[in-house]
């Protein structure tokens, strides 16, 4: 089977479980290290395309020149028809893409956060573990549109768009179903002004995630599972 190419924004944001899960299912993939300006496959040789999270805004080409080579990717894979799943700027990315505006959200979300299905939600073949509602880990100050003709999956009371689908099997997914307590502590500790800025400590955050992530990993792993049967 041909791989999966994960485009990673930066290492801190790996796979996490998603990547355990792909593992188990004897599920080939390999990073895109985007910052690095690796070489980018062609599609012809890859099954799909994961692409995950980040600090950076979808918009700051300027700084990030990369984030045209992942737009560009993304539109293509989506384009053919991929099974493609962005999560949480790869989301922004994809919405971006597809003609859909990225702006800064009203709050900045932290922690884990309640998400509510819609029918299509309640009824996707990759997402619908989730449903009908799910608190799920956020990490975020931007959010996107909802992108011309696609199928909004989840939604949430400050954020609307929570996971919306294109087509069959291109998934965009706002909050970080992959994480692990490695990056909730990591993230946590890279962010400067934690406290002051998003209103919240690392302890409180963490303590949240060592009560309710385990449950979110469960769902994590099924959508790994689920999206590989997509391929």
């Amino acid at each position: 089977m041909k791989p999966l190419l994960c485009v990673r924004h930066q290492a801190t944001c790996p796979l996490g479980v998603l990547g355990e899960e792909f593992d188990a299912r004897g599920m080939p993939w390999h990073y895109l290290d985007a910052w690095k300006e690796d070489s980018v496959p062609d599609l012809s040789d890859v099954s799909g395309l994961v692409v995950l999270g980040g600090e950076m805004n979808v918009d700051e080409m300027d700084s990030y020149p990369f984030l045209k080579t992942v737009r560009d990717l993304t539109r293509d894979a989506v384009e053919a028809g991929m099974p493609v799943l962005g999560v949480c700027l790869g989301a922004q990315v994809m919405a971006r893409a597809l003609g859909a505006e990225v702006t800064r959200s009203p709050i900045k979300e932290i922690g884990f956060v309640e998400v509510s299905a819609t029918d299509a939600g309640s009824a996707d073949p990759v997402l619908g573990g989730f449903a009908p509602s799910s608190k799920v880990f956020q990490f975020h100050e931007d959010m996107c549109g909802l992108p011309e003709g696609a199928d909004l999956l989840f939604e949430g009371d400050t954020v609307a768009v929570q996971a919306f689908r294109v087509g069959e099997r291109a998934y965009g997914v706002q909050f970080h179903l992959e994480v692990t307590m490695t990056e909730v502590e990591n993230w946590c500790i890279d962010t400067p002004n934690l406290e002051q800025d998003w209103g919240v400590s690392k302890e409180a955050v963490v303590a949240q995630a060592e009560q309710m992530l385990g449950q979110q990993q469960v769902r994590g792993r099924d959508v790994a599972r689920r999206f590989v049967e997509t391929l």
